[in-house]
């Protein structure tokens, strides 16, 4: 009898596991975060190019992602959220995801570090600065953004990862200037709009499928 019972739980337990992963896969369906990561990815690539021609336009790049992160939220909270409601999710998903919040602010202070580096002669900022070459960049890039796309269930941070890794890796090897800008139009700015692209369509077909109810009625 207990046996029985025990099943009867782990099923139950399995199944609204289940549910909730569906559930939370619904944060994804608007196409937002990939029109935002498309846009994200593409500035990248466009300042990449920029720097190899000798111009830095990582500020602009920088106060544009600021700008796009209220616009964001914006569009999750009237319209995505009227149309599919809002869940509230286990304290498991809950952790989840900020472990994927923690590693983000660690990548962040990582190349804030190496921001640094270009400015300030510490013998420690140095150290640190003198690890990250080609090789060790790409394994950080595409390992970290792969387990935050494990975390959130969002399987598009891989191919962003992958983009990225690949591209600042053979930005960094290949001497040729136009050889450096195509790589980089092509890991970045092919990844970035064909990001953008996939989330508009989404976008639109969620407008289209979710209409937002009336409540008037």
């Amino acid at each position: 009898m207990y046996n029985k019972l025990n099943c009867v739980i782990m099923e139950s337990k399995s199944y609204l596991n289940l549910v909730e992963s569906k559930a939370y896969r619904t944060v994804f369906i608007d196409g937002t975060f990939d029109m935002f990561f498309g846009l994200f990815l593409t500035g990248v690539g466009v300042n990449v190019v920029r720097l190899k021609m000798g111009m830095d336009t990582s500020n602009a790049i920088t106060l544009s992602v600021l700008l796009l992160i209220p616009i964001f939220i914006l569009v999750k909270i009237f319209l995505t959220m009227p149309r599919i409601g809002y869940v509230k999710f286990s304290m498991t998903r809950i952790k989840r995801n900020f472990i994927a919040l923690v590693i983000a602010i660690f990548i962040q202070l990582v190349f804030g570090i190496l921001f640094l580096s270009t400015f300030v002669r510490l013998p420690e900022v140095e150290l640190f600065s003198k690890v990250i070459n080609p090789v060790t960049q790409f394994i950080f890039i595409v390992v970290f953004f792969s387990i935050i796309g494990f975390f959130i269930d969002y399987n598009r941070f891989y191919l962003i990862g992958l983009a990225g890794g690949i591209g600042l890796f053979l930005v960094d090897l290949v001497v040729n200037k136009l050889a450096s800008i195509l790589i980089v139009a092509f890991s970045f700015g092919f990844t970035g709009i064909f990001l953008f692209t996939t989330g508009l369509i989404l976008f639109l077909r969620f407008l289209k499928d979710y209409p937002k109810p009336d409540l008037s009625v």
